[in-house]
């Protein structure tokens, strides 16, 4: 790995982000990285083809763990195109028990939480996140010149996810459900208390004060992400996250950048290295 591909800035490009279905590319000029296939492969390759990326070009996919709006599409997707696949070792069992039919072996990586990794220009770390599925984790990336991470699927922030965070130049968090809109809602009980549990999903409150505090360590970029379709609406979370950061005397587009990805089509990339 040279300085000069290394220094490169990275992208992060959500192309569908929500609980319907996930799928992130995270790239340099060089490297090109899918971070989950929760979209059926047609419409994964549609949103790559919108955003100018050919599928037979990248270079892995990270899954986070194995619920299906996460790797739905994966079956399909890395048999057409036989994308190197990386994951925990439990959410590769669950990987392979959703599969239809079996994809080349030599296809999987198995990678561990904390312990760090190459593919292309990127050095990646996967971290541990309190989900109720085994495996789960999030990602960072780094080059010599900026760092990126993807954090979604968090049931509460924990001081480990935090310091992976910290001091990356852009990150996507979850901003998962609103309270009031969850509890004065029409799902049932049990699942209710699944969402709003230490291994469910990431509150706008939560994700807010997690911002705030990002933001006055010196993370300047954020997309909010995996906002859910029947407990959260995209205003709503931005209003959370808008006024945490002003009751630290923070400014939008002066101190911080902020967009929410988009649940069904690519949100516009994020390019880091940039000034505000």
């Amino acid at each position: 790995m040279t300085s000069e591909k290394s220094s490169r800035p990275i992208t992060i490009t959500p192309l569908f982000s929500g609980s319907s279905g996930n799928a992130i590319l995270v790239s340099t000029d060089d490297t090109r990285i899918l971070v989950d296939a929760g979209m059926n492969c047609k419409k994964i390759v549609e949103a790559l083809n919108m955003v100018r990326i050919n599928p037979f070009d990248l270079d892995a996919i990270l899954i986070t763990h194995d619920h299906s709006d996460h790797i739905s599409g994966l079956d399909v997707f890395t048999r057409k195109f036989s994308i190197p696949i990386y994951a925990t070792r439990d959410t590769w069992s669950g990987i392979h028990r959703a599969e239809k039919k079996p994809h080349l072996p030599s296809l999987d990586y198995e990678i561990i939480p904390e312990k760090s990794f190459s593919i292309g220009n990127f050095d990646i770390t996967a971290f541990d996140t309190p989900h109720d599925t085994t495996g789960s984790c999030g990602y960072c990336f780094s080059t010599v010149s900026n760092r990126a991470a993807i954090a979604t699927d968090i049931g509460y922030m924990t001081p480990l996810i935090f310091d992976h965070l910290k001091g990356c130049d852009g990150i996507l968090l979850e901003a998962n459900y609103d309270k009031d809109m969850l509890w004065n809602g029409e799902y049932p009980y049990y699942l209710k208390k699944r969402i709003d549990g230490n291994n469910g999903h990431l509150c706008n409150d939560d994700c807010a004060s997690t911002i705030a505090a990002l933001c006055k360590a010196g993370t300047k970029h954020f997309i909010l992400g995996h906002l859910s379709k029947e407990n959260n609406l995209p205003q709503v979370a931005e209003r959370t996250v808008i006024r945490a950061l002003e009751a630290e005397d923070l400014v939008r587009d002066r101190d911080f950048t902020l967009r929410i990805a988009n649940r069904y089509v690519p949100t516009e990339p994020l390019m880091l290295g940039g000034s505000l």
